[in-house]
């Protein structure tokens, strides 16, 4: 059995403790908010993002033996958060449960009492734009900016490659460090189970803590619609890698805010109607950034200012790729450090990028119609990697005209409140 037992807060180091038990095992799991003074209505909205953030960070310690029963004796949740609650073990950790061949996990109900609902309060003050390093939070900065919007950057857990371009923006920013139990790792060395988690849920629910521990206005995330497109299909449900970053876990979060904190329109992403290929035009105007950002997740591993990228994984293959109709090459080498299509050993990884071989990848990468609009968009580029994916590509294997319109449509306005379309409008 896996139980959520308590937390605490400290106001004046800003440092709350989540803690957990499985069996005979507990954990604990810490979290630095960068501090500032609460008053008695911020107090209590805190406290219920506080409470969500314990139940969400829960994931990583029960995936260690992933049991058939998650409960809570102390910690209460609000009747309209249960789903999000549900969906969070469900979708969130699909795709541990199928690398992990666990198939009860995608059926799981976790159990909590019923805590009453809260009085409601509206996000107010200066946007608080969450900010990973990448392209796309990049655009989002930018288009705030433009509009005047003032926003502070927010990160959790920094490293030299966001560092670089909240430096580079030169906006106000605050940063949260989120410390997992170091037994986790000793348990995933002796064999636990181990996998991947929505992490994106859990810094979500970090950041919206902290806009309401120092009065910002809304969390500002940059997800796309591609998001929400899943990998694979397991025992009829969809495996999603990004579930946490789709439009509905957006959604699902949203109402557990307004359920369990009383909080609406405390959290959005500015970027979900449109395509990851119309983002990467979006960005290409952009050329402040382009010695600082990065979108490779092996990059926060590696150390030295030429080592941001990669330049040999699914992330490196589709960020150049998207950028490569809008960008001269030229630049695109001097960003990655290498010319990704020239390289015919990246083949095979594009070749599953286009749906030409297995899945779409593990990955945070776009959809595979809108990869195939960008080889389309370089048509006659004699790069060695384009013209092997053009010769793979069977007869009526090219995106349609429709297809391409659609990768740079926006999709509606997603669930971007109304003080923000003017900043929505201006990018579409």
């Amino acid at each position: 059995m896996f139980r959520y037992t308590d937390l605490s807060f400290d106001e004046v180091s800003g440092v709350a403790r989540f803690r957990y038990a499985l069996d005979d095992l507990t954990f604990e799991e810490v979290v630095e908010f960068p501090p500032a003074p609460l008053t008695g209505d911020r107090r209590a909205t805190f406290r219920r993002v506080l409470e969500l953030l314990h139940i969400v960070a829960g994931t990583s310690y029960y995936k260690v033996a992933a049991p058939p029963l998650a409960c809570s004796d102390t910690v209460a949740l609000a009747a309209g958060a249960r789903a999000y609650v549900r969906d969070l073990y469900t979708h969130g950790l699909a795709e541990f449960a199928y690398r992990n061949d666990l198939p009860h996990v995608l059926s799981l109900e976790p159990r909590f009492p019923e805590a009453p609902a809260p009085a409601p309060v509206r996000a107010e003050g200066a946007p608080l734009v969450c900010v990973g390093g990448g392209k796309d939070s990049i655009v989002s900065v930018e288009a705030v900016r433009r509009a005047g919007g003032e926003p502070v950057l927010f990160a959790v857990n920094p490293n030299w490659i966001i560092e670089g371009v909240v430096d580079a923006s030169g906006l106000p920013s605050r940063y949260a460090r989120r410390r997992i139990d170091p037994q986790l790792f000793e348990l995933n060395k002796a064999g636990a189970y181990n996998g991947h988690i929505p992490v994106t849920a859990i810094n979500s629910l970090i950041a919206v803590g902290t806009a309401v521990l120092h009065g910002f206005g809304p969390v500002v995330m940059s997800n796309e619609r591609s998001a929400s497109s899943p990998n694979t299909v397991w025992h009829g449900h969809e495996i999603n890698h990004q579930w946490s970053k789709s439009e509905a876990a957006e959604a699902g979060l949203r109402d557990a805010l307004a359920a369990h904190a009383g909080l609406s329109d405390g959290y959005f992403s500015l970027l979900r109607p449109f395509a990851e290929l119309h983002i990467a035009k979006m960005y290409a105007p952009i050329t402040r950034y382009d010695h600082a950002m990065t979108s490779c997740n092996r990059a926060y591993l590696l150390r030295g200012a030429t080592a941001r990228w990669c330049g040999d994984c699914p992330k490196c293959r589709f960020v150049f790729l998207a950028l490569a109709p809008f960008v001269e090459r030229d630049r695109l080498v001097d960003i990655f450090g290498k010319d990704m299509l020239a390289d015919p050993a990246q083949l095979p990884g594009y070749l599953e990028l286009v749906g030409l071989d297995g899945h779409k990848p593990f990955e945070c990468v776009g959809e595979v119609e809108e990869s195939l609009v960008a080889v389309e968009l370089l048509r006659g580029d004699p790069a060695p990697v384009l013209a092997g994916i053009a010769s793979a590509v069977p007869p009526g294997g090219w995106p349609s005209e429709e297809q391409a319109r659609a990768a740079f449509t926006p999709a509606g306005r997603g669930l971007v409140p109304p003080a923000f379309h003017g900043v929505l409008d201006a990018l579409g």
